[in-house]
């Protein structure tokens, strides 16, 4: 697991781009929100550590359930796109009593999903 050391999802949701996305992080439930904003972390922190991955898109239960204890995260089978591929992806996440940003944050990035496999695990081939 790679380990940040550094937490960008604040800073990712303060620019204008993210305006959208700010307003609308309040307004999920509690599960919900702690998934969207461990999930705009997990993509933050993957281009970070290559940067040759763009993620565009991040499903936390793509593979298995996510499991959410109090302000934990843990997906184990989570999935991510990049460059019209689906990757396999495990991440521990950490947030703020408040939800409102992320306090830990651990991942590891595992082979590409076969194509044949996305149907079966809701992984839109085009969004």
């Amino acid at each position: 697991m790679v380990r940040a050391t550094q937490i960008f999802a604040g800073a990712v949701l303060a620019t204008p781009e993210a305006r959208q996305a700010r307003m609308a992080l309040p307004t999920l439930v509690d599960e919900d929100r702690k998934l969207q904003l461990c999930g705009l972390e997990a993509m933050e922190q993957i281009h970070v550590w290559d940067n040759t991955f763009q993620p565009e898109r991040l499903v936390a239960y793509a593979m298995g359930d996510a499991r959410i204890s109090g302000t934990s995260v843990i997906a184990d089978g989570a999935a991510f796109r990049s460059r019209s591929r689906w990757y396999n992806l495990q991440f521990r996440c950490e947030v703020t009593p408040d939800m409102r940003d992320v306090l830990a944050f651990e991942f590891a990035v595992g082979e590409p999903i076969p194509y044949e496999d996305w149907l079966s695990h809701n992984l839109a081939a085009i969004h």
